[in-house]
């Protein structure tokens, strides 16, 4: 069957000068991302936070594995340098408010792909701090969800029929039963061959099983001309994609995904592509609510993304990534700059 491609309509340009909810001003901008921290991210402050009846530590998994420590951020040791973001308690409050921004997207769906609503046998790839795969198995019981990661930083209570793993979903995978579901996130960047990663899918799925993958291309976009304005995060954008093809693992290669879905052997394969403000410039009130949302993640996120890939594989120092970084940060917050990111929910079918 052919591949069928959806993709979201221009944005609305508000075009009001002011807004109340965020001005430009630090003692502002810094209130304003407290509010957003702690209406997203509350459960953190406290010892325990329930989800549906289940009590969960924040207190992580702790096992015997040293970390590496570099520009001030905690990095992975097990596989040590094959992914390249952080794991620190920094990092895991932005993959955890990443998620509620895809719920958004989503209309408070977890997954795009058609799944039965009974399925039993589900693996979620790169669950990172596990919010996904906890949700899922939630909202369905019937499910025995498995996450796996290269970090260990998952809590240690969790719904009686979700699990974690330390495991590379790059090498063999190891599993005798076949899953209903395969679910990665945000893996762009983290995966030197998609067309394995899409087989061994392939071959783990029960037959009317899907695998989805869903995330941010990293790339910024606009439909009118105010994105010539953003001179720094063009070429932030641009180094990024550079040390990760240097590293091996490309950023903005979504578009192949669904013709090497359609290799490894998936039948419907299926692509909707959504354009995610970067700020709070859209008239429509949930696309602003989004773009706040986004524009506090990006402000987490680009150093996360950035010290790593320019340090280690394009030898930038420091202090030539904190200024440019400076420069990107502050053409996010400017709301005459109508940028915005593309969102690649793209699923497949085994027959």
């Amino acid at each position: 069957m052919a591949e069928h491609i959806t993709t979201d309509a221009p944005i609305e340009v508000d075009s009001s000068e002011t807004d109340s909810a965020f001005e430009g001003s630090v003692g502002e901008s810094l209130s304003y991302q407290t509010s957003i921290a702690s209406s997203v991210l509350n459960y953190k402050s406290v010892e325990f936070y329930e989800i549906n009846g289940y009590h969960h530590l924040i207190d992580r998994i702790a096992i015997d594995i040293s970390y590496r420590y570099e520009n001030g951020r905690r990095y992975h040791s097990y596989r040590e340098g094959e992914y390249m973001l952080p794991n620190d308690d920094q990092e895991q409050a932005r993959m955890d408010l990443l998620h509620h921004v895809y719920r958004m997207l989503l209309k408070g769906e977890l997954h795009f792909a058609p799944i039965t609503k009974t399925p039993q046998r589900v693996l979620d790839l790169g669950t990172g701090t596990g919010i996904w795969a906890i949700d899922f198995a939630d909202q369905y019981p019937s499910a025995q969800v498995l996450g796996n990661d290269l970090s260990a930083i998952q809590p240690q209570w969790t719904p009686p029929n979700c699990s974690f793993e330390i495991d590379d979903f790059e090498a063999d995978w190891p599993f005798n039963r076949p899953f209903d579901y395969i679910h990665g996130r945000e893996l762009a960047g983290s995966v030197k061959d998609f067309d394995k990663l899409f087989s061994q899918a392939y071959a783990n799925l029960k037959s009317g099983g899907y695998l989805e993958m869903q995330s941010f291309r990293i790339e910024i976009f606009s439909d009118d001309d105010s994105l010539d304005k953003a001179v720094f995060t063009k070429q932030w954008v641009g180094l990024l994609q550079e040390a990760a093809i240097k590293h091996g693992k490309p950023m903005a290669n979504m578009d192949e995904w669904p013709d090497k879905m359609k290799k490894a052997g998936f039948d419907d394969v299926m692509t909707h592509i959504m354009k995610v403000p970067m700020n709070p410039w859209p008239k429509d009130p949930k696309q602003k609510a989004i773009g706040r949302y986004m524009q506090f993640e990006q402000e987490q996120a680009a150093p996360g993304y950035t010290n790593a890939l320019l340090s280690r594989i394009l030898g930038w120092s420091k202090k030539e990534i904190d200024i440019l970084l400076a420069h990107v940060i502050g053409e996010l917050r400017d709301r005459s700059i109508h940028q915005y990111a593309m969102a690649y929910l793209v699923y497949g079918r085994k027959p």
